[in-house]
């Protein structure tokens, strides 16, 4: 299904071509992004809404890299904050859930070592039938990587209260520069869990830039289950368009074994 819908995705995001721009720089940007998710085999659907806003210490410079690459490869300190909201419909019924979260992503100057810590808090309102209400419930993480050349970053994920001999993960991301402005993207993690009802969690994905610009990109999340034997595969389609040097608007598209999702997203930056 994904595979007939890539040629309208590209299409899309990339209606707004802007011509090239040498350089530019930026030290913010504020995301935001819809997600209209319909439940197989149910008549449930659920709406996501999201927002981010970034600060990045010091101005990235975009010259020479993919414009949504450029404060990865240039190894840009951040702070962050997320809101995101959901609404799910079922039987008649509606459950919401909120989440929130501040974080920072610091590259320790001079060396390879990348550090990141944060607080997120999660809130649910679902049908008596289901539970009341609930307060905001908190925790803490941490991650902790290396980057040992330019466009690659390894790390891991620790969050408070969870120990790694239950649960543990390994993420990897690598931006590769190929010919004039093209350039690839790849992404990697495996997670292993004890906790809950997953067992084993593997995503991948890749980009493709065509030009500084635009990018396509595909993957998958594969989760495994301890509570039942098998696995379920979700696959997905992207493509990202800045049709000026400092705005973009990005699609997706997710074909589940439980669920299919819509997304519209868009990022403008200072």
């Amino acid at each position: 299904m994904k595979i007939k819908l890539l040629p309208a995705i590209i299409a899309a995001a990339g209606f707004l071509s802007a011509p090239f721009a040498l350089a530019a720089t930026y030290q913010s940007e504020l995301s935001a992004a819809y997600d209209d998710v319909d439940y197989e085999d149910s008549d449930a659907d659920g709406r996501v809404i999201g927002i981010e806003g970034k600060y990045y210490f010091a101005p990235v410079d975009t010259s020479n890299h993919p414009l949504a690459e450029a404060a990865f490869i240039e190894k840009s300190s951040n702070v962050y904050a997320q809101l995101a909201t959901e609404e799910v419909k079922f039987a008649g019924q509606k459950a919401d859930f909120y989440g929130r979260l501040i974080g920072v992503d610091f590259y320790i100057p001079n060396s390879l070592f990348f550090l990141g810590a944060g607080v997120q808090e999660f809130k649910s309102k679902v049908p008596a039938v289901v539970g009341q209400s609930s307060d905001w419930e908190s925790n803490w993480f941490i991650k902790a990587g290396v980057a040992p050349v330019t466009g690659l970053l390894v790390w891991s994920e620790f969050v408070e209260d969870v120990d790694v001999s239950e649960e543990w993960n390994i993420n990897g991301k690598y931006v590769l520069p190929l010919s004039g402005e093209q350039a690839l993207n790849v992404e990697a993690s495996y997670e292993k869990s004890k906790l809950g009802f997953t067992d084993d969690t593997i995503t991948m994905a890749a980009d493709y830039y065509i030009d500084r610009n635009l990018s396509i990109g595909t993957g998958f999340v594969n989760t495994s289950y301890t509570a039942v034997s098998g696995a379920e595969t979700d696959y997905f389609v992207r493509a990202r368009n800045f049709f000026a040097d400092k705005a973009s608007l990005e699609l997706s598209y997710v074909d589940g074994e439980v669920e299919n999702s819509l997304m519209v997203g868009g990022t403008i930056r200072f």
